[in-house]
């Protein structure tokens, strides 16, 4: 296993040992991949806390202080935040940024004020919302689309409810326009939302979802 973030780690192969040799070599044994458990490496997380300093100990000392916390649908990846003006992700990679112990990604969007865009890639419309103080900054903001793929805005329930939530997984896109430090105050961040809506008439059904 691999360290991903603090006590949690990632599953990244089981062996059976085929050969014991010694402790000169820094590597103590031979082993052999066990085939019927190869679709779980790189897709699941434990949770595990290591007190000891020695990098092999025997199965048998620390099974019992392991849990599984999660089962990723595919194989773990750590890409790194690319900055805030190449920020360009689609539902499944937004998700998997934030619930798979990214944190570079959480650390940047956690205190983040932002004018972002959503792009529904199927028909061009675009909803374009802000990250302010008041509604929990752009982790929070975009943590909400996740988890119901409409963040509370009207015309998105209404296309989830129609549509269902897998038109969202399937089609949406997600960027940010521009970015602010949380010292900003939410009033500027309101006005850009404001011309950023005018800019791409998103309030026009045609056009967009925004619906104020």
């Amino acid at each position: 296993m691999i360290r991903v973030q603090g006590d949690v780690y990632l599953l990244t192969t089981i062996k059976r040992v085929t050969k014991e040799l010694g402790l000169e070599n820094n590597i103590n044994y031979e082993g052999e991949e066990l085939d019927r458990y190869q679709p779980f490496f790189g897709r699941v997380l434990v949770k595990f806390h290591k007190n000891f300093s020695t990098t092999v100990v025997g199965a048998a000392q620390i099974i019992n202080q392991m849990v599984v916390s999660q089962l990723l649908p595919d194989v773990y990846t750590n890409q790194g935040f690319p900055g805030y003006d190449s920020v360009c992700l689609s539902y499944s990679e937004l998700k998997s940024a934030l619930e798979r112990y990214k944190s570079e990604w959480i650390a940047a969007l956690s205190n983040q004020k932002a004018v972002y865009l959503i792009r529904d890639k199927c028909n061009g419309k675009v909803y374009v919302g802000s990250a302010t103080s008041q509604k929990g900054m752009l982790l929070n903001r975009w943590k909400s689309y996740i988890a119901n793929g409409h963040g509370g805005n009207k015309s998105l329930k209404n296309l989830v409810m129609t549509r269902g939530f897998d038109y969202v997984k399937k089609y949406f896109q997600y960027s940010i326009l521009e970015n602010y430090n949380a010292r900003v105050d939410d009033s500027l961040i309101l006005k850009r939302e404001t011309w950023w809506k005018n800019t791409f008439d998103s309030r026009n059904p045609k056009f967009g979802y925004n619906d104020n």
